[in-house]
């Protein structure tokens, strides 16, 4: 996903690098007030999954080429991936409790981002494979 010198694909690359960092952010300040009990409120929580997913839209739809595409849906399946294992029951009461939960935040704010735009690529791929 490099940043290349047309307008269109900088917009997405500008999509992905402000999503992942709201991503983060959020994800950090979620991991603070679950797990360390802080209560830390901004006031625009709420709209933050939207923000998310559109831009994980516009990442979708401007920055994934074709040849970019079986990368990224497979990167996209490795995130989720992690975040399922986080999520595992045999994670229970262990030393690594706090560092899963934190872990757990942080990718679930990923993953809300990339769903959306593996979604479109997804479709991109299946509509090029029909139309061929």
């Amino acid at each position: 996903m490099a940043i290349r010198n047309n307008r269109r694909t900088n917009w997405g690359a500008y999509a992905f690098l402000v999503g992942m960092i709201i991503a983060l952010i959020m994800g950090v300040i979620q991991a603070l007030n679950v797990v360390h009990g802080a209560n830390i409120q901004l006031g625009f929580e709420p709209y933050v999954g939207l923000v998310l997913v559109v831009l994980g839209l516009i990442i979708g739809w401007l920055n994934i080429k074709g040849d970019e595409a079986n990368d990224f849906l497979i990167a996209t399946i490795a995130i989720a991936a992690i975040g399922l294992v986080s999520l595992n029951p045999a994670m229970g009461e262990t030393l690594l409790k706090p560092v899963i939960e934190w872990i757990n935040l942080i990718v679930g704010n990923v993953v809300i981002l990339i769903a959306p735009a593996a979604l479109v690529v997804g479709l991109k791929q299946i509509i090029a494979k029909v139309m061929k």
